[in-house]
């Protein structure tokens, strides 16, 4: 799917209410003459609420003071409430029953109807897999957003990719008619159409709107077992082949969410806990014991984070908790060879630390709540953490680089591997906003907030909107003074 073919990378989730515990209310930036690293920070001093082990309700709003702690509590609350068993499906959880993106951006016909299985590309017949459950999953995607290149784990395996929409999302896609070409116009690179530019410079999510990328691993039946991975029954294609079934486990989600405060949208990333070490520690054991995901300590001729035709990749992390401060810088200039680049200012360089602080404390209490509390949640999710999140001070539109708060070089290490520091000629920091940035055709020209999302990528339908204009059903979307 074009989508993850291109030079850019997406996903969102639309939340619901409940509250999140308070934070320590450090400001955001310290300008003082000497910024402080990261250090461990106590789970007390940004806390999980045990309640949202078992909460399937998306939280509305970051609240309180949105101290950086604020933000990654939203943000893990929001991963708990979308893997709580779905309503009428408890072989399922929640974000496995919304829309797939191919189900809404098709050549022919209309999207599949909300809450009904879209069909696949899949001839031959469908069976349930070694483990007696029939598939949950289709996909077929294997390129990352940015590198235009596969992942391969170490067992010769692409990892496979998802993207999925919640119900806000499919509801304003549909009713825009944002999946025909015409209609799309401009929001889908290189697409003529009606001017979005001119005639809809408002068009914007709705504030609940959700988007979900997912990356899966092809995992053998006794790894399938083990607890180690989310698991659920797949179907993979690998171009025009037939379809395989596999179990396939979970090692990466993007969650971006829009919500009133933040119409530039909170983009944030979970990974399992075993998928990389730091490239600064790359002797390090794998936290959950057994082996790396996406790196062979024995290999001797391995190139770490570079794409190898039919090689297994060689993964590790060039900015643990996404701090551009430090780690591995593009073309080596790092702060000490120039300190007055934006991440190396004393400013930022303190916002970043803080980050770091409020990531690793999040993390291990969630981690510490699962493991106390198996009764509440599958004790599954606690393999898993937050690497990566950033968001734009008082949701500033366009998300320019100076308005980025949180981990400004955020990556995931299965889904952003080869562009970790961005692609050619892109300086430090690098992440979601980088590439999701509202960029028009031209310099002179932004897309509309809608143009933030990249799902048009997608856009395969021609036709719509014969008359010029946006259907009458999407005036919700479109703004003041369309």
């Amino acid at each position: 799917m074009p989508l993850f073919n291109k030079p850019r990378t997406l996903l969102a989730v639309a939340l619901g209410a409940t509250g999140i515990l308070a934070c320590p209310t450090t400001p955001l930036m310290d300008s003082g003459p000497s910024a402080p690293r990261a250090t461990a920070l106590e789970a007390n001093n940004c806390p999980a609420d045990v309640a949202w082990l078992n909460s399937s309700t998306l939280p509305s709003e970051v609240p309180g003071n949105k101290t950086i702690c604020n933000f990654e509590q939203f943000m893990w609350q929001s991963m708990l409430a979308l893997v709580q068993p779905a309503s009428g499906k408890p072989d399922m959880v929640q974000f496995e029953t919304w829309m797939p993106s191919y189900g809404i951006f098709i050549k022919d016909g209309v999207p599949t109807p909300w809450g009904q299985e879209p069909p696949t590309s899949c001839t031959n017949a469908v069976k349930p897999t070694a483990g007696g459950k029939p598939p949950r999953l289709y996909t077929d995607i294997i390129k990352q957003a940015g590198a235009d290149q596969p992942l391969i784990d170490l067992k010769g395996e692409f990892v496979y990719y998802g993207m999925s929409v919640n119900q806000s999302v499919y509801t304003m896609l549909t009713s825009c008619q944002l999946y025909q070409a015409n209609c799309a116009g401009q929001l889908k690179p290189g697409n003529n159409g009606i001017d979005i530019i001119k005639k809809y410079p408002n068009l914007a999510y709705p504030d609940t709107a959700v988007e979900l990328k997912t990356s899966w691993m092809v995992i053998d039946e006794a790894t399938a077992s083990s607890g180690l991975f989310y698991v659920v029954p797949g179907l993979i294609q690998y171009k025009d082949s037939p379809c395989r079934q596999v179990n396939l486990g979970l090692t990466g989600m993007h969650i971006v969410s829009k919500t009133p405060s933040f119409p530039a949208m909170i983009w944030a990333t979970f990974e399992h806990r075993n998928n990389a070490p730091d490239c600064s520690n790359v002797s390090a054991a794998p936290p959950l014991g057994g082996t790396w995901n996406f790196y062979n300590p024995s290999c001797t001729d391995c190139v770490t984070n570079t794409y190898q035709p039919g090689k297994p990749a060689q993964v590790c992390r060039m900015h643990p908790q996404g701090d551009s401060a430090i780690g591995t810088f593009p073309g080596g200039v790092d702060c000490s060879v120039n300190p007055n680049q934006f991440a190396c200012q004393d400013k930022t360089r303190s916002m970043l630390a803080e980050s770091t602080q409020a990531l690793n404390a999040i993390n291990s209490s969630v981690q510490a709540l699962i493991q106390a509390n198996p009764s509440r949640i599958n004790k599954v999710w606690a393999n898993y953490e937050l690497v990566g999140n950033v968001w734009t001070v008082n949701g500033t539109v366009p998300p320019y680089l100076q308005a980025q708060q949180g981990s400004l070089s955020a990556a995931n290490t299965s889904m952003e591997t080869f562009v970790q520091n961005g692609v050619a000629a892109v300086s430090n920091p690098y992440n979601c906003l980088s590439c999701h940035n509202m960029e028009g055709p031209t310099g002179s020209q932004n897309l509309p907030p809608a143009g933030l999302s990249h799902l048009f990528d997608e856009v395969q339908m021609p036709g719509g909107c014969t008359n010029g204009s946006l259907p009458a059903a999407c005036a919700p979307y479109i703004g003041s003074g369309n």
